[in-house]
């Protein structure tokens, strides 16, 4: 599966930063919530982000780190759930992937599901999209562009304070 990001103009976006972890970019129209994880959205839209921030300390190259995200979602979501897995974004100390999961709810409805780990050196975000089947491609150029716009920001500072989990 190869996606090909339709890049828009951004410069009218919010800059956001969550807890120093990292910062980027949302529509002006967009929402967060910072609780226990954070959720982005439109409150006129059809899904929402969750990204949840995670440490790895095990020795495993970030690709590796990135499939252990995807393949964790596969487990939660059950074997009845389809998966397609791609590269999203490759940069010096970064990576990310794209993993996209159909699948049913216990009431019938179909679910997509599209997960983006996106691994730095040590920081991580486990960002995950849903939203009813048939929505799943009404918001896929914005949140392509807000997932590209993510950066971790790793400072020594934050590699000391963060404790460490496996």
């Amino acid at each position: 599966m190869k996606h090909d990001q339709v890049k828009i103009d951004k410069s009218s976006w919010d800059e956001i930063h969550v807890d120093g972890w990292f910062k980027g970019l949302i529509p002006p129209e967009w929402e967060i919530e910072d609780d226990d994880e954070v959720i982005i959205y439109d409150p006129a839209g059809f899904g929402e982000l969750r990204l949840n921030m995670f440490v790895k300390n095990n020795n495993r190259s970030r690709k590796q780190r990135a499939f252990d995200v995807v393949n964790e979602w596969a487990k939660e979501l059950g074997s009845s759930y389809e998966i397609e897995v791609s590269f999203f974004k490759r940069s010096r100390g970064l990576i990310a992937l794209s993993a996209e999961f159909v699948g049913s709810e216990p009431d019938g409805e179909m679910i997509f599901w599209r997960i983006f780990p996106v691994v730095g050196e040590k920081l991580s975000l486990d960002i995950s999209y849903s939203c009813s089947l048939e929505d799943r491609n009404r918001e896929e150029t914005v949140i392509e562009n807000i997932i590209d716009s993510i950066t971790l920001l790793e400072t020594a500072e934050n590699k000391i304070k963060v404790p460490l989990t496996d």
